[in-house]
C-alpha cells in the first residue's frame, strides 16, 4: 500500500471516528461556543478559554474559501502583548506556522506559541485545537505577520493539496 493510500485511509478513519463521536454525544456538528467564527472580516478579540499570558487575543475568522488572505489591521500600543489564535487540526489538513517574510524585528518580537484544547476536542480522535502565536509590540511602526499552512504550501508534505488555504497575513500597527 502506498504512503498516499495509507494517509488517505487514515484520514478517512479519523473522519468516521469524528462522525461517530459527534452522533453518540448528541451534539452533531455544532461547534463549541468559544470556537464559533467571527462575522467580521478582521480578527476579533476573543475572551474564550485560553492559556494565561497571551495578552489580547485576536481570533481568526476561519475563512477557508480564500487561499491567500490579509486580515487586520491589528492596532496595539508599544509594550503591549497580543496573540493571534488559529484553528489547528492536522487531520483536517490545517497546520499553521510562522511564515516568511518574518515581521519586522524592530517593531515586534515573537514571545512564543501555545495551544488550548477544549474538553470536547480532547475526547475526539483527530480533534483539533486552537494555536496561539504571541507577540510583544516593541516600538511604533507597521509590519505584517505571515502564517503558512504546510498542507497548502509545502509540496513535500504528505497531505499537500493545492486547493487548501496557503497563507494568512495580519497587518499590525504599533502606536
Amino acid at each position: 500500500m502506498s504512503a498516499l493510500t495509507r494517509h488517505t485511509f487514515a484520514l478517512l478513519l479519523a473522519g468516521l471516528a469524528l462522525c461517530a463521536a459527534g452522533c453518540e454525544s448528541g451534539q452533531g456538528s455544532q461547534p463549541a461556543e468559544s470556537e464559533s467564527p467571527s462575522s467580521s472580516s478582521s480578527p476579533s478579540p476573543s475572551s474564550g478559554p485560553k492559556p494565561a499570558g497571551l495578552g489580547t487575543v485576536h481570533k481568526d475568522p476561519n475563512d477557508t474559501s480564500v487561499r491567500d488572505r490579509t486580515e487586520g489591521p491589528i492596532t496595539v500600543k508599544r509594550g503591549e502583548r497580543f496573540s493571534i489564535a488559529l484553528r489547528q487540526n492536522v487531520s483536517a489538513r490545517a497546520d499553521w506556522s510562522l511564515g516568511k517574510p518574518r515581521p519586522s524585528a524592530a517593531v515586534l518580537r515573537k514571545v512564543g506559541e501555545s495551544s488550548y484544547q477544549t474538553a470536547r476536542e480532547k475526547e475526539l480522535v483527530g480533534g483539533g485545537h486552537t494555536k496561539y502565536f504571541t507577540f510583544e509590540a516593541l516600538k511604533a511602526g507597521d509590519t505584517r505577520i505571515v502564517f503558512a499552512n504546510s498542507f497548502g504550501t509545502d509540496t513535500s508534505a504528505g497531505g499537500y493539496s493545492p486547493g487548501l488555504p496557503r497563507t494568512i497575513t495580519y497587518r499590525v500597527v504599533v502606536r
